[in-house]
């Protein structure tokens, strides 16, 4: 007889954030090769304000299990849902306010921001493969 998991699955929440801190570091990387350091600059803010979102969402999100914790978990999600709007929004403002270059790259911005959201959708097929 086999073991029930866990409905806590911190480990997939840490992979999926690791995977989007991975995207988040090559997209720029790519981008500087193919384009140029400002625009490799931006696409590194707009990469990285996706990672850092989630992270706090998952950090939030992973801290209760069981069932007796439902409510907190409950709780726990609505509160990580709302700080990650939160931080996306401050972060947004602060880019677009302090970084002077930031303006005229900002497809590149949107572009890595959206494409590390994208990898919480590709990610947990490679992880089945790993398993």
């Amino acid at each position: 007889m086999t073991r029930p998991e866990s409905l806590n699955r911190r480990k997939i929440a840490v992979y999926l954030v690791g995977a989007q801190a991975i995207v988040a570091t090559t997209i720029p990387l790519l981008v500087w090769i193919a384009v140029g350091k400002s625009a490799a600059g931006a696409a590194f803010v707009g990469g990285w304000i996706a990672t850092l979102a989630n992270g706090y969402f998952a950090l939030q999100a992973f801290r209760f299990s069981g069932a007796r914790a439902s409510r907190d978990m409950v709780r726990a999600m609505y509160r990580g849902e709302a700080g990650k709007f939160v931080i996306v929004m401050v972060m947004f403002i602060a880019t677009f306010s302090l970084l002077p270059g930031v303006r005229d790259n900002a497809t590149y911005l949107f572009s890595a921001f959206f494409l590390v959201y994208g990898t919480t959708w590709v990610a947990p097929v490679f992880l089945q493969r790993v398993r």
